[in-house]
Formats: C-alpha cells, structure tokens, sequence
C-alpha cells in the first residue's frame, strides 16, 4: 500500500477568522444580558424601598376627626428617607441619583399611595461607538407605585 502525500492545509487560520466573527458579537449578547439584570435588580430595589415606606406610612396614619386618615409631616418625612435610604437618617441613597423629589405620597381617604421615579441610566450610555460624535441618553424612567389601606 502506497502512502499518499501529505498536502499542506487551506483550513489554516480559519478559526482565528470565525472567532474574530464570532466574539464582538458574543461580547455584545454578553453585556446586554448584563445590563438587563442590572435594571431587573434596581427595579426590584425601588419596588423594595416603595414597599417598606407604604408599610411604615400605613402603619403611623392617624384617624382625624372627619373619619378620614390624616398623616404628620414626620410621617411623611421618615417614610421619604425609607424610600430614598432604606433607613431613618440616611446620607447615601441606596439607588444613585434619585432625590426626595422623586418619591410623592398621596393620602385619598385611607388609601395611601406612594409613587417613586428613578431614571435608570445603563451604564455604557452615550460612549458607544457609531453616534457620529453625539450622546444619546439611553436611559428611561423606571415607576414603581403601591397603594395600601391605613391600618385605623
């Protein structure tokens, strides 16, 4: 049996090309599931904080003399500060760049509302390449409102 002659290979290099294809867009699937857990987790992390102020407000409601709830400013401050710090007296915001602005709370009857804002801003926003020189906010407003009976 005769050996057949050993040829030179066309397939060299040809991984290093499929990869060269293949990674920018495997890095890109990559950081979008990346980003999408993040806004999952700060949503959560506003729903959280919005539970815990209702709770706190529902609990502290006084009953006025009208039969309709009433709250004192305390209430309503201290149940800010549960919304923006997670705790009374906090510094540092536990979802960065939302204010006290961004948190409202209404009194209808005995049916508290609190209604927070925070604009969720991805963290590659504005630096990708291809914008032709211009940034572009990605970023949307995430809303998280929860409505609870004053405990008379």
């Amino acid at each position: 049996m005769a050996k057949r002659p050993v040829m030179p290979s066309k397939q060299r290099g040809v991984a290093a090309i499929e990869a060269m294809v293949t990674l920018p867009l495997l890095f890109l699937l990559f950081f979008a599931v990346g980003e999408l857990g993040r806004l999952l987790y700060q949503y959560n992390q506003l729903n959280s904080l919005i539970r815990d102020a209702s709770r706190y407000v529902a609990s502290q409601a006084l009953l006025g003399s009208g039969g309709d709830q009433t709250l004192k400013p305390e209430t309503v401050s201290t149940a800010r500060d549960l919304a923006l710090y997670g705790k009374v007296g906090g510094t540092t915001p536990l979802l960065s760049g939302m204010t006290a602005d961004n948190i409202d709370i209404t009194l209808n009857g005995d049916l508290i509302t609190i209604t927070a804002t925070y604009n969720w801003v991805p963290i590659f926003n504005g630096d990708l390449a291809g914008n032709y020189g211009q940034t572009l906010d990605y970023g949307f407003p995430l809303v998280a409102s929860i409505s609870m009976r004053a405990i008379p």
